[in-house]
């Protein structure tokens, strides 16, 4: 499975992305596949991808997790930002829902195979990769770039570098891969941000060196083809059964720039890799590496190629977010937690200030929806919150929890188009992560309306839940199918294709891939 984290379908039409292309038009293409549920975040879909489970059976919903019975052992009701848990800590809270994951699958019917998982982003692979209540190793090995390193002008592997560095990190990481400041070490210094610091509104969210960029030391290269030569080595060298390979490229460049908007840097001012067009390119370029090692080994017959996205995305012409230069302006526009762990957030949006002034919001995550958790759930504080939601910037629909569902509570004017998209799907998105977990209040937000950054996702618009979805191997049917595939299909439709028997009940449904 190869996913391009922000894919927004058109994406592979609009640019040069030939790789991509041929698969799709070779296998089963699901022309109309979406997420089906909120958050629309990496953080909820790789893990949504692996399990089949909608966010509300999966353990946490959203970016923020409220822990009530206490599983992560920081007291009843403690919020947690879900990108900041570690691999532990999401195998906790899957175990606790009791569902298995498609690597325990593969590890039943093929023994002694790996499962591998290779990312840049630390929450993209340790969410799927972290085990469950079926396999206590749900990924064999789960690799990922470590934290940056500390600022030491004698280190060696930083006077090489030129500046702090990232290296290999995360689970049984094999140690082909980690020779000392070798290869897969590359430059991740705030100072190297391409420009990316300098300018609007890229500032709000910039590059820190090599970790989303390819870069331009030929021999420590970064980004999504530092993903996929990780991945072509641990295909070589490993017994493997499935992999996950998740490139982040795309998505860096999206939330800088305003994801479909991003119009490239006149030549010279800004670097063109921090760009959407070149990451798109350079994306798919790292798919044909993967299908050619795959046709080296002698098995690209004998392999099923997936190929989606987590989330789309939308251009926040109508941003919410505070706008200053810095390079923690976007975390503290996306959240809002004074008490949350690991890290705490109090510097939020002025647009929030009608939600927050009754100080009854413990929690509040804001991107292309605003969730928030109540400190006081009583009919009469929930009632004040969700007014106060209906007059945030951007809100058109605002709903309540009851139990395992939402209740709509109000609406505010919609264009025609949003209106059409939310009457017929936003219940049931929404519905899908009404779990112990979830936000109390919620609002669901207008087209162009962005809080986190210029391109954001993370609510039920369409653009944003829009994701492409290919099944390919050299036995499908070329096919384009328009049913209505949804991310939790995945994982059995694949079993299904497999050949796999499914031995436990999913939120997904299984597809035929003729």
């Amino acid at each position: 499975m190869v996913l391009f984290d922000q894919m927004r379908p058109e994406y592979a039409d609009r640019f040069n992305m030939p790789n991509f292309r041929r698969l799709r038009a070779q296998g089963s293409n699901f022309n109309n596949a979406s997420l089906g549920y909120m958050g629309s975040e990496t953080v909820i879909a790789h893990n949504v991808l692996m399990s089949g489970q909608q966010p509300r059976h999966m353990g946490w919903v959203d970016e923020a997790y409220r822990d009530t019975g206490n599983l992560l052992g920081a007291g009843a009701n403690q919020m947690w930002v879900t990108g900041e848990l570690s691999y532990g800590q999401y195998g906790t809270l899957i175990k606790k829902e009791g569902y298995p994951k498609l690597a325990d699958y593969l590890q039943k019917a093929q023994p002694g195979k790996k499962f591998i998982t290779v990312g840049e982003k630390a929450y993209a692979v340790e969410s799927a990769a972290a085990e469950s209540a079926v396999d206590t190793s749900a990924a064999d090995i789960a690799v990922r770039f470590g934290s940056r390193s500390a600022n030491a002008p004698t280190d060696p592997c930083q006077i090489a570098l030129n500046g702090r560095y990232r290296g290999p990190a995360g689970v049984n990481v094999p140690s082909y891969l980690q020779d000392p400041c070798g290869r897969f070490f590359v430059n991740s210094d705030g100072s190297n941000a391409y420009g990316t610091n300098l300018a609007f509104p890229s500032w709000i969210y910039p590059l820190d060196g090599d970790r989303f960029v390819p870069g331009h030391n030929p021999g420590h290269l970064g980004g999504d083809t530092w993903v996929a030569d990780a991945a072509v080595e641990m295909m070589s060298r490993e017994d493997w059964s499935g992999m996950f390979v998740t490139m982040g490229g795309i998505d860096k460049a999206g939330h800088m720039w305003g994801a479909q908007d991003d119009v490239q840097s006149a030549p010279g001012s800004i670097d063109e890799q921090t760009h959407l067009k070149w990451q798109a390119e350079n994306a798919d370029a790292q798919l044909g590496k993967l299908l050619a090692q795959l046709e080296r080994q002698g098995i690209l017959n004998d392999t099923l190629v997936v190929l989606t996205a987590d989330h789309g995305a939308i251009a926040g012409t109508n941003y919410q977010g505070k706008r200053g230069a810095g390079s923690s302006t976007s975390d503290t526009n996306w959240y809002y937690g004074p008490d949350s762990k690991p890290s705490t957030y109090d510097n939020p949006s002025p647009a929030l200030q009608p939600l927050l002034a009754g100080g009854n919001v413990q929690f509040s995550y804001q991107s292309t929806s605003i969730q928030a958790w109540l400190k006081d759930t009583s009919s009469t504080r929930v009632a004040e919150s969700t007014a106060s939601m209906t007059t945030i910037p951007g809100v058109i629909a605002t709903y309540r929890r009851a139990g395992d569902r939402y209740v709509l509570t109000n609406t505010n004017p919609m264009s025609a188009q949003e209106r059409s998209w939310w009457s017929a799907k936003a219940q049931g998105i929404v519905d899908a992560m009404a779990g112990p977990s979830a936000p109390d209040v919620v609002g669901l937000l207008k087209d162009n309306v962005s809080y986190g950054s210029y391109g954001d996702h993370g609510g039920a618009q369409r653009d944003v839940q829009r994701v492409p979805m290919v099944f390919w191997s050299a036995s499908a049917q070329d096919l384009s199918v328009g049913d209505p595939f949804v991310l939790p299909d995945t994982m059995p439709t694949i079993l299904k294709a497999l050949g796999i028997p499914q031995t436990h009940v999913t939120d997904g449904k299984a597809w035929l891939i003729p």
